[in-house]
């Protein structure tokens, strides 16, 4: 087939320091019309720098060192301003990782998309987007749409101008599994009945394995291996893409993979916590309210120390809610939280010293909780000076760079700004600055989401270890189940802040008995292309109740809300 895409020998460096830093390293590939190419790799490995340069972008800095890139036969570097304008309007388009940011937040959807050009109407562009009720969408802001909805927004901006070439950067990061099937799966539709050529920059392995007809595996700018995604996935060849497939957390994993430098694999065995274990928080029938609408309702559980109980469900069904209330961002309108010295129902500047440090929340995105004009390592003494547990400047510096070793770091990045370290070394200071308190209770809140697949094994690691160490009691918030899975003991699957599922992490995973974890299960995505999921019948239902309760009792903690199918009559008003 003719390259709709052709790149040769690409290389691309940025000046830092005085010097010339190469990150783009002579990487070539052909993309004909119709299929898709990946490109994979760590953060800094240069696939998103290559991605830029089909719409002729180059970062601020950069420079174009040799090479050449040819989108339909044009040479892309080589064209006028107003050519140029003209492919990035027309013949290639862009799908960004985070569609939230990349709207304009005062203007009304429909309005974006007509700006965007070529002439097709807004509302055709909506329900080729699968978006329901267009006209009325149109006229939202983008604040009022979800993320699944937004992403398909910015994918009806990008085919405005009917591109023949499309750009997909990370598009699904972030996003609930049951949200980012449908969006790939539309994507995937699109190419096919447009005849796109598409290029997928993502570090989601899973994700690679659906989309992509092709993959070029990246390190450190150069093109280490390229092959047919089944065969690269089956046999990778060369060492740097055996690792990064055997860390990908696999649904069947119980435990945590190991990997070792040439790829091989074993599961660490999951922590024990004894039966006896202490209660170190204890919620019963917490309801959490935004303005008229619930958002949690009458959810109780129990998080022993040593424990880490994982809740799942999609964006909107309660999971950061219940998390921020547990550490008092939140007021909660009902139920009651305790924790083994006080009431956790209570917001955290009301809370006394001594519980709020005992209670701890890592963020998402430890990019915007650090504040980048001061050293990781101020991040650190600010929590120890709060909760007096350094005397003085001079302990808390001692104790931070103690801190900063915890967390399988060098203790010299204690003094070293934000913006200095990567991804993963600040979410391992983002744990460290909650471990400042000495809390009993950490709440990990999507913590490894937009982390390359080593970098989360480590951090994911990192965590297990200091559970089993310090007897942590985490509560862990994740959409990805494969991680539940491998760390979780526990697992309760929230829908529109109901508690549908709960139970010990092996027998839901095994067993799922509600329809809704079955759906959640069906959409999660294997580093497989041939990978099947592990549940193929998801019937339409109810819920429903008798004279024995809203719960099945499958044994040893597992319970499921009760349901039926949704064709179901009622019988003598006996479900």
């Amino acid at each position: 087939m003719t390259a709709l895409v052709s790149v040769s020998s690409l290389s691309v460096s940025y000046r830092s320091g005085g010097q010339d830093v190469p990150v783009v390293r002579e990487v070539s590939f052909e993309l004909p019309e119709g299929r898709t190419l990946a490109l994979v790799g760590e953060s800094g490995s240069g696939k998103s720098t290559v991605a830029a340069t089909l719409l002729g972008h180059l970062r601020h800095g950069s420079r174009l060192d040799g090479g050449e890139v040819r989108v339909d036969g044009h040479d892309v570097f080589a064209l006028s301003p107003g050519r140029l304008r003209r492919l990035r309007g027309g013949t290639v388009a862009m799908v960004a990782q985070n569609a939230g940011h990349s709207l304009t937040p005062s203007m009304r959807v429909g309005r974006q998309i007509a700006e965007a050009g070529g002439g097709v109407p807004v509302l055709d562009l909506l329900e080729q987007v699968r978006l329901p009720r267009p006209a009325e969408l149109a006229r939202r802001y983008p604040h009022e749409l979800s993320g699944g909805q937004q992403q398909r927004v910015s994918i009806a901006m990008a085919l405005a101008a009917r591109p023949r070439v499309l750009v997909l950067d990370e598009p699904t990061t972030g996003l609930d599994v049951v949200t980012q099937r449908g969006i790939l799966d539309l994507v995937a539709d699109l190419r096919d009945e447009l005849g796109l050529a598409a290029l997928l920059v993502s570090h989601d392995l899973g994700v690679v394995a659906r989309m992509a007809d092709e993959v070029s595996v990246l390190r450190l700018g150069r093109t280490v291996e390229s092959a047919p995604t089944r065969k690269l996935f089956s046999r990778p060849e060369h060492a740097y893409t055996k690792r990064l497939l055997a860390s990908v957390p696999r649904l069947a994993d119980d435990g945590l993979a190991l990997v070792g430098e040439a790829g091989e694999r074993e599961i660490r065995a999951r922590a024990v916590v004894p039966p006896q274990a202490p209660v170190a928080v204890s919620a019963d029938d917490v309801t959490v309210d935004h303005g008229s609408v619930r958002a949690v309702h009458g959810v109780s559980f129990e998080l022993r120390c040593g424990e880490i109980v994982a809740l799942v469900g999609e964006s909107g069904s309660g999971k950061s809610t219940l998390a921020w209330a547990l550490a008092g961002l939140r007021a909660p309108s009902g139920g009651t939280m305790t924790h083994q010295s006080g009431d956790l129902t209570r917001l955290a500047r009301k809370r006394p010293p001594g519980l709020r440090r005992r209670v701890q929340l890592v963020f998402q995105n430890a990019d915007t909780s650090l504040n980048p004009r001061r050293s990781v390592g101020d991040a650190i003494r600010r929590p120890l000076r709060l909760f007096g547990t350094a005397p003085n400047r001079e302990a808390a510096t001692a104790r931070a760079r103690e801190l900063v070793r915890d967390v399988q770091l060098d203790p010299a990045l204690a003094d070293r700004l934000p913006a200095q370290l990567s991804g993963g070394q600040r979410q391992r200071i983002g744990i460290a600055r909650a471990l400042a308190g000495e809390p009993d209770v950490l709440i990990a809140d999507e913590i490894t989401t937009a982390l390359d697949v080593s970098v989360q094994a480590e951090v994911l690691r990192l965590l297990d270890d200091l559970r089993r160490e310090r007897q942590l009691a985490c509560l862990f918030i994740s959409h990805d189940l494969a991680v539940v899975r491998g760390l979780a003991d526990r697992v309760l699957v929230l829908r529109h802040g109901v508690v549908v599922e709960e139970g010990p992490t092996q027998a839901v995973f095994t067993d799922p008995g509600h329809p809704y974890t079955r759906e959640l299960m069906a959409a999660a995505l294997e580093p497989d292309p041939d990978a099947r999921p592990p549940v193929d019948d998801v019937p339409d239902w109810e819920e429903t109740a008798d004279a024995d309760g809203v719960w099945t009792d499958h044994g040893h903690g597992h319970r499921v809300r009760r349901w039926r199918p949704a064709s179901t009559p009622l019988v003598e008003g006996v479900p």
